[in-house]
């Protein structure tokens, strides 16, 4: 086929540099006269001159609906689909064309190879995601037909109007697993897959580590959001980290071995552990970013047609610009079920990602914590899934009534106390995040945590003139001491102005109340940061 047959199609967002080689790369190439075009991932982007490259903008919906953009916008009757950070070698277009040339039936659509660019191959991350075969599964492919899972849009081509007529990419899917979804679907077409190796593209991305956990969030949004629209799909990735949370923690920098181990038995040991490992930071992240997915889902299944965000929103800001005239707490998020759209996006945001897993720290699955304060139940539910015994306490209102609601579409059993009631003691951990700051009288709501279990999670809010949900500004430094006076077994500061403290709701003996000390003084950001900085100087 000739290459005025064929266009490139090439989603972005914002990553001009490394887009201008990739285009610079389609310069160079063998043959001449395809057309590519250049898909802005959202309005308001300034792009350099691109070149030669057509551009189109559509407001941001992510990669897959940018590839349908450009595969609508075309009459070519090919396209190829490659990545912002994918540089072609410069017979990448021509390999393409020749395969389709002796496959020309349309539904043979043709799958190049993707590998590291010389630049980033070496490093750690970037070695890690290739022979833990948790980017690409290339070296499983046998023969030339590679399966409609391998549909990796980074670097495969197909007939324009085989595509179409598959649906393209289901825009639901906003970044990751939306590949896998539109190979199904074309699979459901007849395509055939082929493997074309020497058709190479070059992954030009450096991963740091920040990097690869929004990437597995990503992954984690995308696989549950598969899981419902398919019924056959089981989870690969959910279950490989729920299995490296339960092993016993990897601690030691085993990555740093794998290079200097020859290939064999033992190399292959060392690099199973540092995958656990790895995951195993990753989990909590993962996990959290999974059940944001279903937060959000349950919500929508719950208030059905009233779920409109925009009306939620602004029923939220009419309540607070009331309280803010003429404050009073006992009706705070007490009054409308329109806060319920608010915490579950707070909820869904991973904040109190480290405060359950200090907590997580401090007490073994099977102990049995109070939830005080516990508004829609989102931290309860996802410690029940952990494995502990959870109740929750609140005033009666409409966060408890959808909470009750949840336990029962899931299958639960918990109590909820009214705290305007009786709540009982004898629970093994009480935890309240982000509730203190709203009491007239910390201090005495600490005496009532303190009464219900044998220790105590809360956090303590620096004031912050932008945060128009605190009314009460903290008293810091002495709540910081009457933890420490009490037993501090946790304290650490987070996000600039929390401080989360785990402490004991009884009094310690002096060798406890040393060791409070020693955790008080080990916790401060600056003692925190010095231990970095000389980890830093050793290497």
């Amino acid at each position: 086929m000739p290459p005025e047959d064929l266009a490139v199609v090439i989603p972005t967002r914002a990553r001009w540099p490394i887009l201008k080689r990739t285009l610079a790369a389609l310069d160079r190439q063998t043959v001449k006269g395809f057309e590519t075009i250049v898909v802005l991932d959202g309005l308001g982007q300034n792009p350099p001159d691109l070149g030669t490259a057509r551009v189109i903008a559509q407001e941001h919906a992510g990669p897959g609906a940018a590839r349908n953009r450009g595969a609508a916008a075309t009459d070519r009757r090919l396209v190829l689909f490659l990545g912002d950070d994918m540089v072609p070698d410069p017979d990448l277009i021509e390999l393409h064309l020749q395969r389709h040339e002796r496959e020309p039936e349309p539904h043979v659509a043709v799958l190049g190879l993707a590998v590291w660019h010389p630049d980033v191959a070496a490093e750690p991350l970037q070695r890690w995601l290739d022979w833990s075969g948790l980017q690409f599964d290339y070296h499983t492919i046998n023969g030339s037909d590679a399966g409609w899972p391998r549909f990796y849009s980074c670097n495969v081509s197909l007939k324009r109007d085989f595509f179409l007529a598959a649906g393209g990419f289901d825009e639901d899917f906003v970044y990751y697993y939306e590949d896998l979804d539109a190979g199904y679907r074309l699979g459901q077409h007849d395509m055939e897959l082929r493997f074309e190796p020497a058709a190479i593209t070059r992954h030009w991305h450096r991963y740091d580590w920040p990097g690869i956990e929004r990437r597995f969030a990503g992954i984690a949004r995308g696989e549950w959001l598969m899981a419902q629209k398919h019924q056959w799909f089981k989870p690969w990735f959910r279950p490989q980290l729920l299995g490296a949370a339960s092993q016993p923690r990897v601690r030691a920098p085993w990555q740093r071995a794998v290079p200097l181990l020859p290939a064999g038995e033992t190399r292959s040991k060392v690099e199973r552990r540092v995958t656990t490992g790895y995951l195993q930071r990753l989990e909590p992240l993962f996990t959290e970013a999974w059940d944001g997915e279903r937060d959000l889902s349950e919500l929508k299944e719950y208030l059905g047609d009233r779920f409109d965000v925009e009306r939620l929103r602004h029923h939220v800001d009419e309540v607070e610009r009331e309280e803010e005239a003429a404050p009073d707490e006992t009706t705070f998020y007490r009054t409308s079920e329109a806060y319920l759209y608010d915490l579950t996006v707070f909820a869904r945001s991973g904040t109190k990602v480290p405060y359950r897993q200090a907590l997580r720290n401090a007490v073994p699955p099977g102990a049995r914590l109070l939830d005080y304060g516990c508004g829609i139940g989102s931290d309860g539910l996802r410690l029940i899934e952990a494995g502990y015994h959870v109740d929750f306490a609140d005033f009666a209102n409409p966060s408890t009534a959808y909470l009750r609601w949840r336990l029962e579409q899931r299958g639960l059993s918990a109590q909820i106390f009214d705290v305007e009631g009786h709540v009982p003691g004898g629970y093994d951990a009480v935890y309240c995040f982000d509730v203190i700051e709203h009491i007239e009288d910390p201090f005495a709501f600490l005496a009532e945590l303190e009464s219900h279990a044998r220790l105590v999670a809360v956090n303590f809010l620096e004031p912050s003139p932008d945060d128009t949900h605190v009314h009460h500004d903290l008293p810091v430094r002495e709540l910081l001491a009457h933890a420490t006076k009490r037993g501090l077994v946790h304290y650490r500061r987070y996000y600039e102005r929390s401080h989360l403290v785990i402490y004991r709701s009884g009094n310690p003996g002096p060798t406890k109340a040393l060791r409070s000390g020693l955790t008080r003084t080990l916790g401060d950001p600056r003692v925190r940061g010095l231990g970095k900085r000389l980890r830093h100087l050793r290497g």
